[in-house]
């Protein structure tokens, strides 16, 4: 599975299809019984995001999928059964919202309504452009229109296919998904679909390719039991005050980009993804030994890379940075569908572990655990408080910089087809920062960044990424120092 941009999916020409709820299912989603649970900390930042957006008349394009393709051919009524059992197994996706209050009402579609079929089938027209340009348009209207948080479904299914095969895509919006739901559902899918072409309503025909129940917990008991966690801090929390302590060290704003983005502030771009090789197999597996030596984790590597980078070329003498972490294992979610997320703050120095990258090591580990224990509790308890009492001002909010540790070989399906021709994407639309996604697989350790489109941010994000790359060989190849490098050719922000 790669985390790359869309255009990296490439499919021989052939007959789109999209699949859907059949007309009793919409109409009974419709009427869907109200949960009273109030949405995740997540979702309701997305859920006024996108109310925002729509009363400004914007482009809702906060969704992200992924897209694979298998052998042999389609099965057009198996793959129908095979969207439906997904859906049923998985009670985020049988959620939505309605917003046309001042709360946000969630409401769930019951198993029993829930049946697909396919909606639509169509070749695309080719006309000034090639076949794989009117592929990707055609993806980014379906899911630009399927993908929102107040209709069901907020997620689309669909295929292309052809003389020797067929694709899949998905998309789903992100009120209901997160980046570890997205690499296991093309696996998922193709698990479903062989057992219902063998028998409809058969067993899985890999030994563990399906979620238990006890795997796939439901959604809105998590997000319930999130909002009962955060009610047990308060401001005197020292979970407040590790987040304080790295705001504050920030000069009162969250983490950005450390080199010049080319735009003003309070001003965003498009998105651009751009992906950089790191580490080749044999380089990681050094890393990992090294790693090993010193009783820390590959994942403190990462942060040790990243901090040292931003010293090297932006001089700062200590990392403050956000990191993404996954919440499954506060109950039985390790494989359900849904935005299961939660942030740490990563704080360490460097400035004094310059010529010892084994302490640095040490460090970035000691940093990145104390984050670990303070991701417990909901990062919003500690937003609030910031936000009361001025240490964080409105205007500090803004898009932060995120960053990203995933080792996609650990995630259920790696090693099968669907799997591993498999892109994740995420749907292309503004930024003013430039978020990082450093990603690890059978070959090698590469970064994928999101950042604005920019003449200065592609310039400053490839001579971060090439910079990024030595330290990290460094790392790898048992340096004890940091390599030079040249810092004249980009600015810097503090």
């Amino acid at each position: 599975m790669i985390l790359a941009e869309m255009a990296r999916w490439r499919m021989a020409p052939g007959t789109v299809l999209t699949l859907g709820p059949t007309p009793a299912s919409l109409a009974a989603a419709a009427g869907a019984p109200v949960d009273s649970v109030p949405p995740s900390f997540l979702q309701a930042d997305h859920l006024r995001a996108y109310a925002a957006r729509r009363r400004a008349g914007g482009v809702h394009r906060a969704w992200t999928g992924v897209a694979t393709d298998l052998d042999g051919p389609l099965d057009r009524d198996a793959l129908a059964r095979a969207l439906t059992r997904l859906v049923t197994t998985h009670e985020g996706l049988r959620s939505w919202f309605d917003l046309t209050g001042e709360v946000p009402v969630r409401h769930v579609v019951p198993v029993a309504d829930v049946e697909h079929a396919v909606v639509d089938v169509r070749e695309l027209e080719v006309e000034d452009g090639s076949w794989d340009e009117a592929l990707q348009a055609h993806l980014v209207r379906t899911f630009d229109a399927a993908c929102r948080p107040d209709a069901w479904p907020g997620f689309v299914l669909g295929a292309v296919e052809h003389a020797d095969g067929f694709g899949l895509f998905w998309g789903c919006d992100h009120a209901f998904t997160d980046g570890a739901s997205q690499l296991m559902v093309a696996s998922e899918l193709a698990d479903l679909y062989a057992a219902e072409v063998a028998e409809p309503g058969g067993p899985a025909l890999v030994e563990g390719a399906l979620p238990t129940p006890q795997e796939s917990g439901p959604f809105g008991v998590f997000a319930a039991a999130e909002r009962a966690r955060a009610a047990t801090y308060d401001a005197s929390s020292p979970e407040v005050r590790a987040w304080t302590d790295l705001v504050e060290s920030r000069g009162g704003r969250l983490p950005s980009f450390p080199l010049d983005l080319g735009l003003e502030p309070g001003t965003t771009a498009p998105v651009h993804i751009a992906s950089y090789d790191l580490l080749d197999a044999g380089a990681a597996s050094r890393l990992d030994a090294r790693c090993r030596a010193l009783g820390v984790r590959t994942v403190s590597a990462v942060f040790a890379a990243l901090a040292a980078t931003d010293h090297l070329l932006a001089g700062r003498a200590t990392y403050a940075g956000v990191t993404v972490l996954g919440a499954r294992d506060t109950g039985p979610y390790l494989r359900s569908h849904g935005w299961f997320c939660t942030f740490a703050p990563v704080l360490f120095e460097v400035a004094p572990h310059a010529d010892d990258l084994d302490a640095l090591l040490v460090a970035a580990h000691a940093g990145f655990e104390s984050g670990r224990r303070t991701s417990r509790m909901p990062a919003h308890v500690a937003l609030a408080e910031m936000l009361r009492t001025g240490v964080l001002g409105p205007d500090g909010v803004g898009s932060p910089q995120l960053v990203s540790y995933l080792d996609v070989r650990r995630f259920p399906g790696a090693g099968r087809t669907a799997h591993e021709r498999g892109v994740h994407f995420t749907g292309e639309g503004r930024t003013a920062n430039a978020s990082m996604w450093v990603n690890r697989d059978a070959e090698r350790l590469y970064v994928g960044l999101q950042h604005p489109d920019t003449p200065e941010a592609h310039d400053a994000v490839a001579r971060y990424s090439a910079v990024l790359a030595r330290v990290a060989g460094a790392l790898a190849e048992g340096s004890t120092s940091l390599p030079e490098v040249e810092t004249s050719r980009a600015g810097h922000v503090g």
